[in-house]
């Protein structure tokens, strides 16, 4: 008897949003978990060398969401000058299907977009066309210009 695929709306993990747990990368302990959640949701293969560049260097602009103590995303971002702007880049967003549609990549990029706002970002970009939704969310939330590319982060 073959079973029928359910549609993923109905694979939906419940919650409360209160549920779910935000933390600042504090370490090698993180890291073995933003590499599982992006191997396993994203197409591009990195390799430890590319994890360890954003999260060493920019430690204060990753985040992870936590739900009853599993990893269910991530954010990872690095800044710097860029043709004469300082600017915050989104290089990884990672949230796991069944926690999808929550607001949990929306946050955890926000968390990322204030700390860069808070040390002089101009501009925030991004590596994926997905984020463009999370960033469009979040610039309305911030009351921040959105540009279709980019934030344009006023400084603060």
């Amino acid at each position: 008897m073959e079973s029928e695929q359910q549609p993923e709306s109905t694979n939906k993990e419940e919650f409360d949003s209160s549920e779910i747990e935000y933390v600042s990368y504090a370490g090698e302990h993180h890291l073995p978990l933003i590499m599982n959640l992006v191997d396993q949701e994203l197409s591009e293969p990195y390799s430890i060398f590319t994890y360890r560049y954003f999260v060493y260097l920019w430690p204060h602009l990753s985040f992870l969401a936590f739900h009853k103590g599993k990893c269910v995303g991530t954010v990872v971002c690095k800044m710097g000058e860029h043709r004469a702007t300082y600017r915050g880049y989104i290089a990884m967003l990672v949230v796991i299907k069944p926690y999808r549609g929550r607001g949990i990549a929306t946050e955890l990029v926000t968390r990322s977009i204030k700390v860069m706002m808070e040390s002089g970002c101009e501009e925030v970009s991004e590596h994926y066309d997905v984020v463009l939704v999370v960033l469009y969310s979040v610039s309305c939330q911030l009351h921040i210009a959105y540009t279709g590319s980019r934030l344009l982060v006023p400084k603060i």
